[in-house]
């Protein structure tokens, strides 16, 4: 008999070993001496040799605690199909070593310029897919028959030859962000209404969350424009723009943006960062500066006169500063974060027109209101909107209830009454000309209308996350966050509010 330092010695392992394998059961129970130690027959170190042989060969400990209990023939049975089972591995490994090399080839492609085989697109493509359905299972822990459903409809991606570089693109300023450490805003434009861009994490707007259109994609150009923190961020800027410079489908646009030093800068004051996505859109936390008239450094809501981006916007005179919005909330309830979203998305009182639809809005609110003949379904689809129309989604929305034509189609008609500078170019569009046939006038006139006025939904819902924070950091965090604006305007001569956009070629926050 061999005492367990000895056996473990002549066996080629520890002793802490031995023990284990006894404890799981591959070794037979040991004999105990008078004092108890444990003593192995040195039979047993032909099993033991037996043991380390099958962990070689890739199987289990519990596989193995099998495997000796069997027959010479059993174990070529067993060892049998082991091999089979490599085999397999092996073969599958292969498929996707090929799989990844074409993968690389393609991208290498994408980045020179060359242009694609279908067979090369399609490849991309359902890597692409793939990529989106692990983000979606990782966000939603799970994919749910409604984002599988909403998938469905997010045909851009199989519409457009060239969505793959815009895709490829997007993803390497997302990346370029992120080796660099670099704060970025929620993604803004047309593009956040993709379930895709949310499954690649491009984009943090759940478009399943609002019921956004994405079948505004597939007749438009995906626009995304993104923040930057500003005092870090004009290498972001310059690199998506060459990113954009390469594009021939799809728009790329990256803006420092003040408030998101603000915000960081106050997290440091404090010592945490806020995790505004746990704090209820709905909270007092949020609601609170908008239900007692305390919009002072509410984003959105207090406009700096001298902000540069206020020479682009042209506002009335009298609606500058905080006067005009906080009598607009006075005598009216605060109901949800959508009125928010809402009134965020009517300010913008350039004309008697706009200030109509921001009236019409607050007596909407006061009072249920309905246009009168619009059908049932609109109406309900207007109720977050107490019944008025406000963005582009809903003016498709009528104009695919009353000519039965796809969202797509919808949209088509849509940007072309949205310009009311192209009215002779509308009156001579197909879809116009049946539209006017098929819908009633009422309803006709309503699209003619509103289309000029409605705003993008996505954009209003990429804003209002810095909405939120601010309304956060006033409620919680005062003098904290009201120190830091002061201290960054003193720095950096920008208001804490400017914010870069695109108008007529000009581009704000660019460098």
């Amino acid at each position: 008999m061999l005492s367990i330092g000895q056996f473990a010695d002549m066996a080629q392992v520890s002793a802490r070993t031995v023990r284990y394998y006894e404890s799981i059961g591959l070794l037979p129970a040991s004999t105990r001496g008078e004092n108890n130690y444990r003593f192995y027959s040195q039979n047993l170190l032909e099993r033991m040799k037996r043991i380390r042989d099958l962990q070689g060969l890739g199987f289990s400990l519990e596989d193995i605690k099998i495997i000796i209990s069997f027959s010479d023939s059993d174990l070529k049975t067993r060892l049998n199909e082991r091999l089979l089972e490599i085999e397999q591995e092996i073969d599958n490994l292969e498929e996707r070593r090929e799989r990844v090399q074409n993968l690389l080839s393609v991208s290498n492609k994408i980045d020179t310029g060359e242009t694609l085989t279908e067979t090369e697109r399609n490849l991309y493509m359902d890597s692409i897919k793939e990529q989106v359905m692990s983000g979606l299972r990782s966000r939603y822990n799970g994919v749910t028959d409604s984002a599988l459903a909403y998938l469905k409809r997010d045909t851009w991606l199989d519409v457009h030859p060239q969505v793959g570089e815009f895709i490829e693109a997007v993803k390497k300023c997302m990346e370029f962000a992120k080796a660099k450490n670099l704060t970025l805003g929620t993604a803004r434009g047309s593009s956040p209404a993709s379930m895709s861009f949310f499954g690649l994490g491009f984009s943090e707007v759940d478009p399943l969350k609002y019921e956004m259109i994405p079948e505004r994609l597939s007749t438009q150009a995906p626009f995304f424009h993104i923040d930057v923190e500003y005092e870090r961020g004009q290498e972001f800027v310059d690199f998506c723009r060459e990113m954009n410079k390469s594009l021939t489908y799809g728009e790329i646009q990256a803006f420092k943006m003040p408030l998101i030093d603000v915000v960081q800068n106050t997290h440091k004051a404090i010592g945490q960062v806020i995790n505004y996505d746990n704090i209820e859109d709905d909270s007092d936390t949020v609601l609170n500066p908008f239900k007692n008239l305390d919009l002072e450094k509410i984003f959105q809501f207090d406009f700096s006169e001298d902000a540069l981006v206020m020479n682009y916007e042209r506002f009335l005179p009298e609606y500058l500063g905080l006067a005009k919005i906080t009598e607009h909330f006075k005598g009216q309830k605060v109901f949800s974060f959508r009125d928010i979203i809402n009134i965020t998305a009517l300010w913008r009182p350039h004309s008697q027109e706009n200030v109509d639809r921001i009236n019409l809005y607050r007596q909407a609110k006061a009072k249920p209101f309905s246009y009168g003949f619009l059908s049932e379904k609109i109406e309900a689809w207007l109720k977050p909107n107490y019944g008025t129309v406000i963005y582009h989604e809903d003016i498709i929305k009528i104009v695919s209830e009353y000519t039965g034509w796809d969202f797509a189609r919808s949209n088509s008609l849509r940007r072309v009454c949205m310009n009311k500078n192209k009215i002779v170019q509308r009156d001579q569009d197909a879809n116009w000309l049946e539209f006017q046939k098929i819908a009633p006038k009422p309803v006709v006139d309503l699209v003619a209308e509103e289309s000029k006025w409605a705003f993008c939904f996505p954009h209003a819902i990429a804003f209002a996350k810095f909405t939120k924070q601010t309304a956060v950091l006033k409620t919680l965090h005062k003098n904290a966050y009201f120190t830091e604006i002061v201290n960054f305007e003193q720095k950096h001569g920008f208001k804490w509010d400017d914010i870069g956009i695109r108008i007529k070629g000009v581009s704000l926050h660019q460098g």
